[in-house]
Protein backbone atom coordinates (compact mmCIF):
# COMPACT_ATOMS: atom_id res chain seq x y z
CA UNK A 1 0.00 0.00 0.00
CA UNK A 2 1.58 3.59 -0.97
CA UNK A 3 1.83 6.24 1.53
CA UNK A 4 -0.28 9.18 2.00
CA UNK A 5 0.72 11.69 -1.18
CA UNK A 6 0.13 15.12 1.61
CA UNK A 7 1.37 15.13 5.53
CA UNK A 8 -0.52 17.51 7.36
CA UNK A 9 1.80 18.86 10.34
CA UNK A 10 -0.68 20.31 13.50
CA UNK A 11 2.06 22.06 16.44
CA UNK A 12 -0.47 21.64 19.44
CA UNK A 13 0.00 23.20 22.43
CA UNK A 14 -2.13 24.11 25.22
CA UNK A 15 -4.79 24.12 22.48
CA UNK A 16 -7.71 22.38 24.31
CA UNK A 17 -10.42 25.27 23.68
CA UNK A 18 -9.67 25.00 19.84
CA UNK A 19 -7.70 21.90 18.49
CA UNK A 20 -11.13 19.96 17.74
CA UNK A 21 -12.16 22.58 15.20
CA UNK A 22 -8.43 22.24 13.78
CA UNK A 23 -8.72 18.50 13.36
CA UNK A 24 -12.21 18.42 11.92
CA UNK A 25 -11.33 21.19 9.21
CA UNK A 26 -8.16 18.60 7.95
CA UNK A 27 -10.62 16.08 8.26
CA UNK A 28 -12.99 17.71 6.25
CA UNK A 29 -10.87 17.62 3.10
CA UNK A 30 -12.16 16.16 0.06
CA UNK A 31 -8.79 14.62 -1.26
CA UNK A 32 -8.84 11.23 -2.93
CA UNK A 33 -5.35 10.66 -3.65
CA UNK A 34 -4.47 10.05 0.15
CA UNK A 35 -3.12 11.98 3.87
CA UNK A 36 -2.22 11.85 7.29
CA UNK A 37 -2.48 14.07 9.95
CA UNK A 38 0.11 14.02 12.34
CA UNK A 39 -0.56 15.84 15.48
CA UNK A 40 2.74 16.69 17.88
CA UNK A 41 1.18 17.55 21.17
CA UNK A 42 3.99 18.98 23.51
CA UNK A 43 3.06 18.36 26.86
CA UNK A 44 0.39 21.00 27.18
CA UNK A 45 -1.40 21.41 30.28
CA UNK A 46 -5.15 21.05 29.60
CA UNK A 47 -7.14 18.87 27.55
CA UNK A 48 -5.11 19.19 24.17
CA UNK A 49 -3.61 15.71 24.53
CA UNK A 50 -6.83 13.85 25.27
CA UNK A 51 -9.10 15.55 22.56
CA UNK A 52 -6.25 14.15 19.82
CA UNK A 53 -6.39 11.04 21.32
CA UNK A 54 -9.77 11.00 21.26
CA UNK A 55 -9.67 11.45 17.72
CA UNK A 56 -6.68 9.42 16.81
CA UNK A 57 -8.60 6.32 18.25
CA UNK A 58 -11.77 7.27 15.96
CA UNK A 59 -9.55 8.16 12.53
CA UNK A 60 -6.63 5.71 13.44
CA UNK A 61 -6.00 5.05 9.54
CA UNK A 62 -5.45 9.11 9.17
CA UNK A 63 -4.45 10.38 12.27
CA UNK A 64 -0.92 9.87 14.36
CA UNK A 65 -0.77 12.02 17.63
CA UNK A 66 3.08 12.09 19.04
CA UNK A 67 3.05 13.56 22.29
CA UNK A 68 5.86 14.44 23.82
CA UNK A 69 7.02 13.57 27.60
CA UNK A 70 8.05 17.34 28.48
CA UNK A 71 7.70 20.59 26.81
CA UNK A 72 10.09 20.37 24.28
CA UNK A 73 9.44 23.82 22.36
CA UNK A 74 8.32 24.83 18.82
CA UNK A 75 11.09 24.19 16.62
CA UNK A 76 11.81 20.64 18.26
CA UNK A 77 8.08 19.72 17.91
CA UNK A 78 7.99 20.47 14.63
CA UNK A 79 11.27 18.85 13.32
CA UNK A 80 9.50 16.06 14.95
CA UNK A 81 6.85 16.22 13.41
CA UNK A 82 8.60 17.05 9.49
CA UNK A 83 10.61 14.06 10.33
CA UNK A 84 7.71 11.33 10.72
CA UNK A 85 5.82 13.04 7.67
CA UNK A 86 5.77 10.42 4.57
CA UNK A 87 4.10 12.64 2.23
CA UNK A 88 5.49 14.23 -0.86
CA UNK A 89 3.72 17.39 0.07
CA UNK A 90 3.73 18.97 3.48
CA UNK A 91 0.44 21.36 4.49
CA UNK A 92 0.49 22.99 8.34
CA UNK A 93 -2.01 23.93 10.30
CA UNK A 94 -1.49 24.50 14.28
CA UNK A 95 -3.99 23.23 17.05
CA UNK A 96 -4.90 26.66 17.22
CA UNK A 97 -6.01 27.49 13.31
CA UNK A 98 -8.57 25.85 11.00
CA UNK A 99 -9.21 25.49 7.36
CA UNK A 100 -11.87 27.06 5.95
CA UNK A 101 -12.08 25.07 2.50
CA UNK A 102 -12.58 21.51 1.93
CA UNK A 103 -10.76 21.50 -1.47
CA UNK A 104 -7.38 23.20 0.04
CA UNK A 105 -5.46 19.96 -0.47
CA UNK A 106 -6.77 19.18 -3.63
CA UNK A 107 -6.07 22.43 -4.70
CA UNK A 108 -2.33 23.14 -4.01
CA UNK A 109 -1.49 19.83 -5.11
CA UNK A 110 -2.63 19.92 -8.23
CA UNK A 111 -0.69 23.30 -8.48
CA UNK A 112 2.56 22.04 -7.43
CA UNK A 113 2.10 19.50 -9.87
CA UNK A 114 1.01 21.67 -13.06
CA UNK A 115 4.01 24.32 -11.68
CA UNK A 116 7.39 22.10 -10.76
CA UNK A 117 9.28 24.99 -10.32
CA UNK A 118 7.34 26.17 -7.62
CA UNK A 119 8.78 24.66 -4.02
CA UNK A 120 5.70 26.12 -2.17
CA UNK A 121 2.40 27.43 -2.73
CA UNK A 122 0.28 29.79 0.04
CA UNK A 123 -2.72 31.22 -0.08
CA UNK A 124 -5.20 33.56 1.45
CA UNK A 125 -5.87 33.93 5.31
CA UNK A 126 -8.43 35.42 7.32
CA UNK A 127 -7.97 36.43 11.05
CA UNK A 128 -10.55 36.21 13.88
CA UNK A 129 -10.01 37.60 17.28
CA UNK A 130 -12.74 37.22 20.38
CA UNK A 131 -14.76 40.67 20.64
CA UNK A 132 -16.11 42.01 23.94
CA UNK A 133 -19.28 39.81 23.43
CA UNK A 134 -17.07 36.83 23.68
CA UNK A 135 -17.98 35.85 19.80
CA UNK A 136 -15.00 35.56 17.38
CA UNK A 137 -14.98 37.90 14.70
CA UNK A 138 -13.17 38.84 11.48
CA UNK A 139 -9.79 40.85 12.60
CA UNK A 140 -8.09 41.24 8.78
CA UNK A 141 -6.50 39.33 6.08
CA UNK A 142 -3.02 38.02 5.78
CA UNK A 143 -2.20 38.09 1.97
CA UNK A 144 0.67 39.66 -0.42
CA UNK A 145 0.38 43.14 -0.76
CA UNK A 146 1.27 42.96 -3.87
CA UNK A 147 -0.30 39.74 -6.12
CA UNK A 148 1.26 37.65 -8.78
CA UNK A 149 1.51 34.72 -9.46
CA UNK A 150 5.16 33.41 -8.62
CA UNK A 151 7.30 34.84 -5.88
CA UNK A 152 11.38 34.52 -5.62
CA UNK A 153 13.38 34.12 -2.39
CA UNK A 154 13.85 37.96 -2.82
CA UNK A 155 10.45 38.44 -3.09
CA UNK A 156 9.43 36.70 0.00
CA UNK A 157 12.84 38.23 2.02
CA UNK A 158 10.41 41.50 1.84
CA UNK A 159 7.33 40.63 3.08
CA UNK A 160 4.87 38.22 5.03
CA UNK A 161 2.85 36.68 1.85
CA UNK A 162 1.47 33.67 3.42
CA UNK A 163 0.18 32.72 6.90
CA UNK A 164 1.69 28.93 7.93
CA UNK A 165 -2.13 27.59 7.88
CA UNK A 166 -2.21 28.43 4.34
CA UNK A 167 1.36 26.82 2.80
CA UNK A 168 1.96 23.55 1.19
CA UNK A 169 5.47 22.51 0.59
CA UNK A 170 7.48 19.90 -1.08
CA UNK A 171 8.65 18.04 1.60
CA UNK A 172 12.37 17.05 -0.62
CA UNK A 173 13.37 20.36 -1.03
CA UNK A 174 14.19 21.52 2.44
CA UNK A 175 17.04 20.87 4.61
CA UNK A 176 17.23 22.07 7.98
CA UNK A 177 20.36 24.09 9.05
CA UNK A 178 21.84 24.29 12.29
CA UNK A 179 20.89 28.02 12.85
CA UNK A 180 16.95 27.20 12.23
CA UNK A 181 16.30 25.62 15.83
CA UNK A 182 17.99 29.27 17.28
CA UNK A 183 15.33 31.55 15.82
CA UNK A 184 11.82 32.57 17.18
CA UNK A 185 9.94 31.12 14.69
CA UNK A 186 9.49 28.24 11.99
CA UNK A 187 7.50 29.85 9.00
CA UNK A 188 9.80 32.41 7.66
CA UNK A 189 12.92 30.85 7.57
CA UNK A 190 11.12 27.79 6.13
CA UNK A 191 9.29 29.41 3.94
CA UNK A 192 12.72 30.72 2.48
CA UNK A 193 14.78 27.26 2.67
CA UNK A 194 12.18 26.02 0.27
CA UNK A 195 11.92 29.18 -2.05
CA UNK A 196 16.13 29.23 -2.34
CA UNK A 197 15.58 25.64 -4.41
CA UNK A 198 12.52 27.40 -6.40
CA UNK A 199 9.60 29.65 -6.44
CA UNK A 200 6.45 30.01 -4.47
CA UNK A 201 3.52 30.14 -6.10
CA UNK A 202 -0.08 31.99 -4.76
CA UNK A 203 -3.58 30.86 -5.12
CA UNK A 204 -5.68 33.76 -4.61
CA UNK A 205 -8.28 32.56 -2.45
CA UNK A 206 -8.96 32.05 1.27
CA UNK A 207 -8.64 28.88 2.61
CA UNK A 208 -7.40 28.81 6.00
CA UNK A 209 -8.24 31.04 9.48
CA UNK A 210 -5.33 32.30 11.99
CA UNK A 211 -6.93 32.78 15.23
CA UNK A 212 -5.63 35.61 17.45
CA UNK A 213 -5.69 35.02 20.97
CA UNK A 214 -4.02 35.93 24.68
CA UNK A 215 -2.33 32.22 24.24
CA UNK A 216 -0.79 32.58 21.18
CA UNK A 217 2.87 32.22 21.03
CA UNK A 218 3.55 35.99 18.28
CA UNK A 219 0.41 38.23 19.13
CA UNK A 220 0.60 39.04 23.26
CA UNK A 221 4.37 40.19 22.95
CA UNK A 222 5.37 43.30 23.29
CA UNK A 223 6.76 45.56 19.99
CA UNK A 224 10.24 45.31 21.95
CA UNK A 225 9.97 41.57 22.56
CA UNK A 226 8.86 41.16 18.61
CA UNK A 227 11.81 43.87 17.70
CA UNK A 228 14.52 41.89 19.65
CA UNK A 229 13.04 38.73 18.19
CA UNK A 230 13.30 39.86 14.37
CA UNK A 231 16.14 41.05 14.48
CA UNK A 232 18.04 38.45 15.76
CA UNK A 233 15.80 35.89 12.44
CA UNK A 234 16.74 38.69 10.10
CA UNK A 235 20.22 38.97 11.00
CA UNK A 236 20.61 34.90 10.95
CA UNK A 237 18.87 34.67 7.92
CA UNK A 238 21.25 37.66 6.46
CA UNK A 239 24.74 35.72 7.66
CA UNK A 240 23.40 32.20 6.49
CA UNK A 241 21.89 32.71 2.92
CA UNK A 242 23.90 34.04 0.28
CA UNK A 243 25.63 37.26 0.49
CA UNK A 244 23.87 38.89 -2.43
CA UNK A 245 20.62 39.67 -0.35
CA UNK A 246 22.33 41.12 2.28
CA UNK A 247 21.03 44.93 1.99
CA UNK A 248 17.69 42.80 0.97
CA UNK A 249 17.55 41.41 4.30
CA UNK A 250 18.44 44.69 5.76
CA UNK A 251 16.16 46.34 4.35
CA UNK A 252 13.05 44.49 5.07
CA UNK A 253 14.44 44.22 8.97
CA UNK A 254 14.19 48.14 8.96
CA UNK A 255 10.71 47.98 7.47
CA UNK A 256 9.57 45.98 10.24
CA UNK A 257 11.53 47.57 13.14
CA UNK A 258 9.48 51.04 11.69
CA UNK A 259 6.27 49.40 12.03
CA UNK A 260 6.71 48.21 15.60
CA UNK A 261 7.88 51.65 16.62
CA UNK A 262 4.88 53.04 14.54
CA UNK A 263 2.86 50.59 17.00
CA UNK A 264 4.43 51.59 20.14
CA UNK A 265 4.36 55.21 19.35
CA UNK A 266 0.68 55.78 18.33
CA UNK A 267 0.14 53.80 22.12
CA UNK A 268 1.95 56.39 23.84
CA UNK A 269 5.07 53.70 24.60
CA UNK A 270 7.53 56.37 23.73
CA UNK A 271 10.30 55.07 25.37
CA UNK A 272 10.28 51.28 23.70
CA UNK A 273 9.42 53.32 20.60
CA UNK A 274 12.52 55.67 20.36
CA UNK A 275 14.91 52.65 21.33
CA UNK A 276 12.94 50.68 17.98
CA UNK A 277 13.45 53.48 15.62
CA UNK A 278 17.24 53.94 15.72
CA UNK A 279 17.72 50.37 15.65
CA UNK A 280 14.85 50.89 12.63
CA UNK A 281 17.48 53.48 11.01
CA UNK A 282 20.41 51.68 11.48
CA UNK A 283 19.04 48.95 9.26
CA UNK A 284 17.20 51.13 6.79
CA UNK A 285 19.20 52.01 3.63
CA UNK A 286 20.71 55.52 3.44
CA UNK A 287 19.20 56.34 0.09
CA UNK A 288 15.62 55.33 1.82
CA UNK A 289 16.33 57.05 4.69
CA UNK A 290 16.88 60.10 2.80
CA UNK A 291 14.37 59.96 0.44
CA UNK A 292 11.43 59.88 3.30
CA UNK A 293 13.84 62.67 5.79
CA UNK A 294 10.85 64.62 6.39
CA UNK A 295 9.04 61.84 7.56
CA UNK A 296 12.12 60.43 9.77
CA UNK A 297 12.00 64.30 11.56
CA UNK A 298 8.33 64.31 12.38
CA UNK A 299 8.71 61.03 13.80
CA UNK A 300 11.87 62.28 15.75
CA UNK A 301 9.84 65.18 16.74
CA UNK A 302 7.22 63.12 18.34
CA UNK A 303 9.36 61.15 19.66
CA UNK A 304 11.42 63.22 21.59
CA UNK A 305 8.88 66.39 22.05
CA UNK A 306 5.53 65.15 23.43
CA UNK A 307 4.12 68.37 23.49
CA UNK A 308 4.50 68.03 19.25
CA UNK A 309 2.17 65.32 17.55
CA UNK A 310 0.24 63.08 19.85
CA UNK A 311 -1.19 64.52 22.81
CA UNK A 312 -1.42 60.87 24.64
CA UNK A 313 0.21 59.99 27.54
CA UNK A 314 3.53 57.64 28.00
CA UNK A 315 2.24 54.68 29.34
CA UNK A 316 5.35 52.47 30.40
Amino acid sequence: MSGPVVSVLMLAWEHGAFIAQAIESVLAQDFEEGFELLIGEDASGDDTLAISETYQARYPELIQVLPAASNSGMHANFKRLWHAARGDYIAFCEGDDYWSDTAKLSKQTRFLEQNPDCTMCGTFTRKIAQGTSGEWEFAGEVRPRVLQAKYSFSDLIGGYHFHFSSVMIRSAVVEFPDWFETVYCVDRPLYLLAAAKGSAGLLPEFTSVYRLHSGGSWSPNSMASKARHSTDLFLKMRDNFPPRYRTRFEASLGAILWSYMAEDLAAGRRSSARQIFWQSLRFTPFRQVAANLPNCVKVALRLYMPLIGSPRQESE
